[in-house]
């Protein structure tokens, strides 16, 4: 004979537990998805408790510092604009970053990969989304050189697909 406690199958009890990294820019990845950290837990091993409709997010003493709606969409960052920094913190840890410096790096390789950073920095509602992007785009000139990277970021541009995506494979079809 069932009782009420059987009818409800409360989800009391975490469907996994991963320890994971907060990385530099106040996030961890699980399943794809980022899920934001108060950044003064920055670099630190934080441990995630993920059911069906949560994730909790636990410092090194189990206490729970973020809660977040879970999300299925790869990709997809979802965040409480609380935990972030006022600046973007490098790996190397001792410099750091905002869109400003993003900015100024691009207008200096050139007007279209400064168009295009700008586009990526001004769309994103938390400007730090961007960040990981921006970054990886303006690494591309290492690789590619200034004139090149620009001229890609135009084409992109010109497609309207403004992501390191488009420009890396412009960039590799050259």
């Amino acid at each position: 004979m069932g009782t009420d406690l059987d009818v409800l199958q409360l989800n009391l009890f975490p469907g996994e537990l991963v320890a994971r990294k907060v990385s530099s820019n106040s996030h961890i990845a699980f399943q794809g998805v980022y899920y934001s950290v108060p950044h003064a837990l920055l670099k630190t091993m934080v441990i995630v408790r993920a059911t069906k409709y949560t994730i909790d997010i636990l410092d090194s003493s189990g206490l729970c510092v973020a809660v977040h709606r879970r999300c299925y969409t790869k990709r997809t960052y979802v965040t409480d604009p609380s935990h972030m920094p006022p600046f973007y913190y490098s790996l190397l840890g001792t410099t750091c970053f905002d869109g400003a410096l993003f900015r100024d790096w691009a207008k200096h390789i050139g007007d279209s990969t400064y168009q295009l950073i700008d586009t990526l920095l001004s769309n994103k509602q938390i400007e730090q989304h961007a960040y990981k992007s921006s970054m990886a785009i303006l690494q591309l000139s290492k690789k590619y050189g200034s004139k090149n990277l620009n001229s890609a970021c135009a084409l992109a541009l010109l497609h309207g697909k403004a992501s390191y995506y488009s420009v890396r494979k412009i960039l590799a079809g050259k």
